[in-house]
């Protein structure tokens, strides 16, 4: 059975995989402002389609001027901060039962990482400062990899994070980011800002830096703890990884993208209010505008424990 849905009920479209969309459908969508958002097999968003957008020159003239200031680095400093915060957080999650000391002593060394961002001085030249903070965050990140690592079953063989996978996790991980990037991205055009043009990423052509920027804080709390679920409640195991090209097989795919949108649209008590992860990534995005246009605190979003 087919169902039928009204376009005005549609904000975007996300294809995973193979698909097609009519040239009746999708000027359909652009007459609704429809996003039409798609992914491929290896979890990588590979394009966007939407409607012209004349409005909002003001603030993307503002986020194109912003990307090349120091207020531009305070920025991304917030969202790394609340990034190595999350990592925190939910190692803490992770060891709440086996209690290991080795994972203590690698919470301590991301401890590290944010003091020394906050020591951070922005001072001289902007790429240099970018380049810093991007560092402690690499540090951070192979802190809290490490840790994770205890709690993957070694037949997975996940060593450490990377982005071209040999081994099951980091396969998951990549596919999970890139649902959770087309959310981040479809958030990022609904408030009228250019998804390409970051403020700690740098701009390269046909990547949407603004989105790798603001999906930092989010990835640990809804892809990470998604994906280590599914392994260790074996769900997902070695023989969904398709060894010819290292690409999640079909049928654990679509439970990987059923998890990750569930996780995105499941409730949470935040700031002691009922609201979705989706809610908080519009939240983000929200504050971000109103950065730009009236100078207001951005605060980047963190799961406390």
């Amino acid at each position: 059975m087919i169902d039928s849905v009204k376009a005005s009920e549609i904000t975007d479209i996300t294809i995973v995989g193979k698909g097609y969309v009519t040239f009746d459908a999708l000027n359909l969508m652009a007459m609704n402002n429809i996003k039409l958002i798609a992914i491929d097999p290896r979890g990588q968003l590979t394009y966007t389609l939407e409607s012209p957008d004349w409005r909002n020159v003001k603030l993307k003239k503002e986020q194109y001027r912003l990307s090349e200031t120091k207020a531009g680095l305070q920025i991304s400093m917030e969202l790394i901060r609340s990034k190595m915060k999350n990592q925190k957080a939910t190692l803490t999650t992770l060891n709440k039962n086996k209690q290991l000391k080795r994972v203590f002593n690698h919470r301590l060394k991301i401890d590290e990482c944010i003091n020394q961002l906050d020591d951070l001085k922005l001072k001289g030249n902007n790429e240099e400062v970018r380049m810093k903070i991007m560092g402690l965050e690499g540090k951070a990140s192979n802190e809290y990899w490490a840790a994770v690592k205890y709690f993957i079953p070694s037949e997975i063989g996940f060593k450490s994070r990377t982005k071209k996978p040999t081994d099951l996790l980091n396969s998951m991980l990549n596919y999970g980011y890139a649902i959770l990037a087309s959310e981040i991205t479809k958030s990022i055009l609904v408030n009228g800002r250019d998804p390409y043009c970051g403020f700690l990423h740098f701009d390269i052509e046909g990547r949407t830096s603004l989105t790798f920027d603001l999906i930092e804080p989010f990835r640990q709390q809804i892809v990470d703890k998604t994906m280590i679920g599914l392994i260790n409640r074996r769900q997902v195991s070695i023989e969904d990884l398709d060894k010819r090209n290292n690409t999640i097989k079909l049928e654990a795919r679509k439970l990987i993208v059923e998890r990750i949108l569930s996780k995105i649209y499941s409730t949470i008590t935040y700031d002691d209010e009922n609201v979705s992860y989706s809610d908080l990534i519009g939240k983000q995005s929200e504050d971000l505008v109103k950065r730009l246009l009236d100078n207001e605190k951005f605060e980047g979003f963190y799961l406390r424990w």
